[in-house]
């Protein structure tokens, strides 16, 4: 009987319990539906944080941790300074497409401000806040004066800073930089050899310090040095590296058999192969699938993928002069009779001429943020006292209205060297003076030429407005050195 008495008032109490936990739960649904989720809405991720972004960064993301109406994002978001773009979204996940380039040596803000009170269903939204810098402006150059002479240097201009890079005991003949900035590719020759030859010149990789990538793990120290490519049986020439660093174009001679010359391909740790193709003038694809080679005053396009296809000849043109950053366009020469014309390549092969001109021309390069205009360095012909003179000059032409402004006079120096910014702000050139060697030479250029000194300018390059005329300024005297080449 006791039993029974205990077991009935075990079972009211659990009745107790489960009533209580019913009406608990009814009540918290009740609050929940009149009063809505009140868990605030945040950004969980950002996908450029703690990163130095450069030209190549064109999207970012914002991860949130619940879904959101996403004009909240697009009309609360703000950029300082100002980064055109586009927004899309895919659930929590809203991307951002940049339609310009960031500028390098910059601070950037990005805000997601919380909706004004004037809004008609204000939401509870946490406030996001995060800096990002760009990539330091930075450049390398060969030294011309005291114990700089010959030695590869790191710049940064940003934080005026310079760094030599080489050691005393090698003469730096030419250089180009990996896309990361974290390393150059130089030639070098032994300083102080007698018997040392231009030919006699070997590709090495040298450290910079600099780590754009924001990786957690220390850079290499400046300075490293690693052998990239001997000379031992081979004479080594002009070279140069793919935009994307992936390859190396290099004219290499036989030291047993002078007939045996060609253009090489050298591909990370592979073993370097013969293209079987000479050529001395030649430019690499940004992409490193095709170089453009001129022979006999004839161009042609050799694919360097083993399936990539067949040769493409395009003997009308006489050399190819630069291929688009997209590689959507590109840029031939056409000489014939003392004519020089431009053509433009688009990107089913169709050509435009979009300049003919008495006036020889050198070499031209697009603007990087648009491939709106081409920067082109010509040579001017002056007749003074009978002798003819060269004097080569840099201008700037419009794709779209084929209009050409004259933009800086370089006189008296036939050897003038140019490097655009990444980011479309500026221009570095050298003005070298220059010699026949003599067996006192230590200093040369790629054609074999003694250097005797050398300078390096910065030209800030015009706005791209379409409405606003092109204004030439004056260029900025930096520092005594020459070959400059912006870090991308």
């Amino acid at each position: 009987m006791a039993s029974s008495v205990l077991d009935i008032f075990r079972l009211k109490r659990f009745d107790q319990v489960v009533l209580a936990a019913f009406f608990s739960l009814t009540l918290a649904v009740a609050l929940l539906w009149g009063f809505g989720d009140r868990t605030p809405t945040q950004v969980q991720a950002f996908s450029w944080e703690g990163q130095q972004i450069g030209v190549t960064d064109e999207q970012f993301q914002l991860s949130f941790n619940q879904a959101l109406d996403p004009a909240i994002v697009t009309e609360n978001f703000t950029i300082e300074p100002p980064l055109a773009g586009r927004w899309s979204w895919v659930g929590k996940t809203f991307f951002y497409s940049l339609d310009e380039r960031p500028i390098y040596g910059q601070d950037y803000q990005f805000k997601l401000a919380a909706p004004t009170p004037e809004a008609a269903e204000k939401p509870n939204i946490v406030p996001f806040l995060s800096r990002v810098k760009s990539r330091d402006r930075a450049f390398a150059y060969i030294g011309t004066d005291g114990t700089d002479r010959g030695r590869l240097i790191l710049y940064n201009l940003t934080r005026q800073e310079k760094s030599v890079l080489t050691p005393a005991d090698l003469i730096v003949l030419n250089l180009d930089v990996y896309p990361e900035g974290d390393r150059l590719l130089f030639s070098a020759i032994p300083r102080g050899s007698a018997q040392a030859e231009i030919g006699d010149q070997q590709l090495y990789t040298v450290s910079t310090g600099l780590n754009f990538q924001g990786s957690t793990d220390s850079p290499p120290p400046a300075g490293r040095i690693q052998s990239v490519l001997t000379a031992k049986d081979y004479r080594n020439g002009a070279f140069q590296l793919a935009d994307n660093g992936e390859r190396i174009i290099i004219q290499r001679t036989n030291r047993e058999n002078p007939r045996d010359r060609s253009l090489w391909v050298i591909e990370g740790q592979a073993e370097p192969r013969a293209l079987g193709i000479p050529a001395d003038d030649f430019l690499l694809a940004p992409n490193a699938e095709v170089v453009a080679i001129s022979q006999q005053n004839k161009l042609s396009l050799v694919p360097l993928n083993r399936n990539g296809g067949a040769v493409q000849a395009k003997e009308e043109f006489t050399k190819l002069l630069a291929f688009s950053p997209d590689q959507t366009q590109q840029i031939a020469l056409q000489q014939a009779n003392g004519v020089y014309s431009l053509h433009r390549i688009d990107a089913q092969g169709e050509a435009t001429e979009i300049l003919r001109t008495l006036t020889p021309i050198i070499d031209c390069r697009f603007e990087p943020r648009a491939a709106e205009l081409l920067y082109c360095l010509k040579l001017d012909r002056n007749e003074t006292s009978g002798q003819v003179l060269e004097e080569p000059f840099l201008s700037a032409l419009n794709l779209k209205t084929g209009e050409e402004t004259a933009l800086l006079a370089l006189p008296n120096y036939r050897d003038v060297g140019l490097s655009i910014a990444a980011d479309g702000v500026a221009l570095l050139f050298d003005q070298v003076v220059t010699t026949p060697p003599t067996p006192t030479s230590d200093l040369f250029t790629s054609t074999g030429l003694a250097v005797e000194g050398g300078r390096l300018w910065l030209l800030a390059l015009p706005e791209l407005e379409t409405d606003t005329e092109i204004q030439p300024v004056p260029p900025e005297s930096l520092l005594p050195g020459y070959q400059p080449q912006w870090i991308p």
